[in-house]
């Protein structure tokens, strides 16, 4: 039998702090206990976090697991007054050029404080995984290798430096230089990496050649069974619905999608009264409306409305008529797969996915067998995929899809945890 072992688990966001940053986590650390590795868990007090909340998740926590949180300084809430006041351009001045690489950065000296008051209690840990956005956590890394000579796995759900939504926007030069070195020193120390997907491992290599020879594994986002299985029967639309879930931000904005709705109402191939669109999430209403917000057909075809515990939305997805899956095109797009893909893929309805053609959100779904893609400056394709979904909801018929579960099946939280769980016991050898 496999001895059991403990290692510190190093997570900004974790229950009671809802959306797939903590559920990623809290599933890792559900799943490695019965792989035989215990957490002590590092992370952010949800008191005064300016970040949804999902109680209902803190039941999953294990016994065996130990958690320890800091308070933690969020610059969102004084990012929400300027914005407020009307003054956005000081808001990404202060964001992109200061309090650099993201609003917790404040918080550095409490989370070493934190880091080390546990490490006196806690002096047997060996080893650690810190689950990274935001970028900030990582300087805890630094930390344990410098003071402690610890080792510690890079778990990146994101990337930093090469993120999409940086390099596709007038990031400041200077902030991106400076945060590449401290992203450099970073992995220079890891012991190992974990990739969200073999684009993102692609795309380090490029830049840090060096990480070829640490141990690794690509473990994306998934779903947990055990959260359909209890599940409660949901009632049916009386109109078509398509749902989405999570927030739209940056360069996601789905001005594409109002106008292809737009033309197929005016082309009287679609009823306004019999179809609507559902936004579930922290989300500001002006954003997703964009070049639309004056648009009373768009205005009455969207419900949006406010974040829901996961169980909840997992139960609206199975409600909902087809969901929808948004990624604008651009450099390193390709690469991007939200969290959200694997609830959709799990919950096998049709899914509506506006990303890049090529990329690797595309090839999910369609793998799957449940994706209608199209790009997002594709007009034309959208108004085709989402006309074929309407007909059949309104002839009563089924779409011609075939999922399939065994591919489904990879992306479980379970076996992915079994992929870190081996990653781990590499440095117990």
């Amino acid at each position: 039998m496999t001895d059991r072992i403990r290692i510190l688990y190093i997570a900004y966001y974790f229950p009671p702090l809802g959306g797939v940053a903590a559920i990623r986590s809290l599933k890792m650390v559900k799943y490695l206990a019965e792989y035989g590795i215990d957490c002590t868990v590092l992370c952010m007090s949800p008191f005064a976090l300016k970040y949804p909340k999902d109680k209902s998740l803190l039941k999953e926590i294990p016994q065996s697991t130990k958690v320890y949180r800091f308070p933690a300084i969020d610059l969102s809430w004084i990012y929400k007054l300027l914005y407020g006041l009307r003054m956005g351009k000081l808001v990404k001045f202060f964001s992109q050029s200061i309090f650099i690489p993201d609003q917790y950065i404040l918080s550095r000296r409490i989370a070493k404080t934190a880091l080390d008051r546990l490490l006196r209690i806690e002096d047997k840990l060996e080893l650690a995984v810190i689950s990274s956005g935001p970028p900030s956590v990582l300087f805890l890394g630094l930390r344990l290798k410098s003071k402690y000579n610890m080792r510690y796995i890079c778990d990146f759900r994101d990337e930093w430096t090469n993120n999409p939504e940086r390099i596709n926007s007038d990031y400041p030069h200077r902030s991106q230089t400076r945060e590449m070195l401290w992203e450099a020193r970073v992995l220079s120390s890891t012991a190992g990496m974990v990739y969200l997907t073999e684009q993102m491992r692609s795309n380090f290599l490029k830049r840090y050649s060096f990480l070829a020879k640490r141990p690794f594994r690509v473990i994306p986002n998934g779903f947990d069974e055990a959260d359909f299985s209890r599940l409660a029967v949901p009632s049916k639309p009386d109109r078509f619905t398509l749902l989405y879930t999570g927030s739209f931000y940056d360069r996601r904005q789905p001005d594409s999608l109002w106008k292809a709705i737009e033309d197929l109402v005016q082309e009287q191939k679609l009823d306004p009264m019999l179809f609507r669109v559902r936004i579930i999430g922290k989300n500001n209403p002006a954003f997703i409306f964009g070049s639309y917000i004056d648009s009373a057909l768009i205005r009455s075809v969207v419900q949006i409305e406010g974040f829901m515990t996961h169980s909840s939305t997992l139960t609206e997805m199975q409600a909902a008529s087809a969901l929808l899956l948004y990624i604008p095109s651009g450099a390193n797009t390709e690469s991007v797969i939200t969290g959200k893909i694997f609830d959709y893929i799990r919950s096998y309805k049709p899914i509506l996915a506006i990303v890049p053609p090529n990329g690797k959100a595309a090839e999910i779904v369609l793998k799957s067998g449940l994706g209608l893609v199209s790009d997002y400056m594709d007009i034309p394709r959208i108004k085709h995929e989402l006309l074929k979904l309407y007909t059949c909801w309104a002839e009563g018929s089924d779409i011609d899809q075939k999922p399939d579960p065994e591919y489904i099946r990879l992306y479980s939280r379970q076996i992915q945890a079994g992929e870190l769980a081996e990653l781990i016991r590499e440095f117990k050898e």
